[in-house]
């Protein structure tokens, strides 16, 4: 079984939000603040319910507020999980959930609401049922074996490897399948050690130093005070807790004696390589739990991997996760922020969340219908950097180079900068509009919720144009909208600037020979096409890009932004 679709309703800054997911790796991206440790609280209220010690509870301030409205009422609290059921057995073992849909597929359902009534016992009331009614039962037996397992952005693994009743190590090795019978063995070898007469002695003694002091300080009569130094009872549960992890100094080809090994404790190494580590345990703790005979539902929620690994780290990280996602062993749910992350996932397992106008959106590229050509384009396209379009309050997709280095400063000049809006823009290397186009609407409605606008020259005059710029124009939808150039983005600047003498200077640093011909032309539009034809080509429009940005940023006065790029910036703003 695995968690296929979850809804949650007025949790946080969620107000209504529905999350399909699949059966092994997902994948939650977005800005800050726009949800993921939402919901995976959300999925922790629901699975960690029913485990003890719990480390998560629902208060008055996870209760969502209407912030427009001042004396709005504080709605109820809703999860709905609904799995997937892929072996009729399972249907029997978690009967109490138990549903059979109008077509007669069999799943499982388990249903929270969460009540908050400040006027009474300002208590958070809770109610769970499993099943399709609600006042399902659900009993100790069933709610005990589902289970998730959270790995947070800000653990320390350092406290978790310590010997306590929730160390992980105890965790794992309890899965390892030992009879009554080979755990008593184990046992019995330790304390027989433990019972001899080096240990023996060497116990007494430190007990006598004890007694000769207790007894000047108790009364010399029945109420004599005595005491017995011993190990505590065992019991393998418990011996197992006390377990500790330990790094290996020496490479054991340099040991010829085991005795001779030297080891770092875990607090002595990094804390990114330790996250790594305890992610390891985890993994194995979980995997082994489905080894065992009786039936469980683990959920792996890991949160923010990033935190504490390099983007090379992130790589490696992220491509097991990536391996265990094909033997689909168990479910895991991931939330990240990191280009990097997002650059290397397949794209059918992202979940972009947004929040536009304090409402939680999410977009599954999944749901998006895109054509198998745009999605294997978009896979192989979308690098680090071209990735963080899904973290952007709005995107503008360019040409070129030049657009993309000069157009944040062009933002700057007309007062509407794109970096401090949160603005992405996107070099695609071309004029492949459509496929990213494709992100931003469907023929469903579905796509990113952010606007973007296309900056894209028509070409004026050359074969084909009037075709290409009819194929922009049909990408228009209400969030995306295409603004074209007179002729090239060259034309533009020089046309609008004409007698800019910063325009000029950039020319001649790239062009020094043909800035002599360019100043002697009096017609404007001549200047114009000249200018762009002499820059036409990649390298010369970085280089003059570069050299106009510099003198742009130091003396940006009297210069003009063309009109169709403050159009775009406006509509994206």
């Amino acid at each position: 079984m695995y968690l296929e679709k979850f809804i949650i309703k007025n949790f946080r800054s969620i107000k209504f939000l529905t999350l399909n997911f699949k059966k092994g790796l997902n994948i939650i991206i977005g800005e800050n603040n726009s949800g993921k440790t939402a919901i995976i609280d959300a999925l922790r209220l629901s699975l960690g319910d029913f485990q003890q010690p719990r480390d998560i509870y629902c208060s008055k301030s996870d209760f969502r507020i209407d912030r427009s409205e001042i004396d709005n009422e504080i709605d109820d609290i809703e999860f709905h999980l609904f799995f997937k059921c892929e072996d009729i057995e399972e249907t029997a073992v978690f009967n109490e959930l138990h549903v059979i849909d109008e077509n007669g597929n069999h799943g499982l359902q388990l249903h929270f609401r969460f009540e908050f009534d400040s006027r009474k016992d300002k208590k958070v009331k809770r109610k769970v049922w499993g099943g399709a009614t609600e006042g399902g039962t659900l009993s100790h037996e069933v709610s005990s074996v589902l289970r998730n397992v959270y790995l947070g952005a800000l653990r320390d693994p350092n406290k978790d490897f310590k010997p306590n009743r929730n160390n992980i190590l105890a965790d794992l090795y309890l899965t390892i399948p030992k009879t009554d019978q080979e755990k008593n063995k184990l046992l019995t070898e330790i304390i027989q050690v433990l019972n001899e007469k080096e240990w023996y002695e060497f116990i007494t003694e430190g007990n006598k130093y004890i007694l000769e002091h207790l007894d000047h300080l108790s009364y010399r009569n029945e109420k004599k005070q005595d005491v017995k130094v011993s190990f505590p009872t065992f019991e393998f549960d418990e011996f197992i807790k006390n377990l500790i992890i330990q790094l290996p100094v020496f490479n054991e080809n340099l040991i010829n004696n085991p005795q001779d090994q030297q080891y770092f404790e875990i607090w002595q190494n990094g804390l990114g390589l330790n996250n790594l580590i305890y992610t390891a345990a985890v993994l194995g703790n979980i995997r082994q739990r489905n080894k065992t005979s009786e039936p469980e539902y683990n959920l792996l929620l890991i949160e923010e991997p990033e935190a504490h690994l390099h983007p090379q780290l992130q790589n490696t990280f992220f491509n097991y996760l990536k391996k265990l996602n094909k033997d689909h062993e168990f479910q895991i749910i991931v939330t990240s922020h990191s280009p990097t992350i997002a650059a290397k996932t397949d794209l059918n397992l992202l979940t972009i969340l947004q929040n536009i106008d304090y409402n939680i959106c999410s977009t599954q590229i999944s749901d998006l219908n895109l054509a198998n050509n745009s999605l294997k384009y978009l896979q192989k396209f979308l690098d680090v950097t071209k990735s963080q379009l899904f973290f952007a309050n709005g995107v503008i997709l360019v040409e070129g180079i030049s657009e993309a280095i000069l157009i944040p400063i062009f933002s700057k000049i007309i007062e509407n900068d794109v970096e401090r809006k949160g603005i992405e823009v996107v070099n695609i290397n071309g004029v492949a509009f459509e496929h990213f186009a494709n992100l931003f609407k469907d023929t469903t409605g579905n796509g990113l919720k952010c606007n973007c606008a296309i900056l894209t020259d028509d070409d004026e005059g050359k074969n084909g144009a009037e075709k290409r710029v009819e194929d922009v124009k049909a990408l228009e939808s209400a969030n995306l909208k295409p603004y074209f150039a007179k002729k090239t983005f060259e034309y533009e600047l020089l046309i609008n600037n004409a007698d800019n003498q910063v325009l000029f200077e950039a020319f001649k640093e790239i062009h020094p020979i043909l800035y002599n011909e360019l100043i002697e032309i009096d017609n404007n539009e001549e200047k114009a096409d000249f200018f762009a034809e002499k820059i036409a080509n990649n390298t010369s429009k970085s280089k003059f890009a570069y050299a106009l940005a510099v003198r742009l940023e130091e003396n940006p006065e009297n210069f003009i932004v063309p009109k169709y790029i403050e159009k775009a910036i406006d509509f994206v703003i």
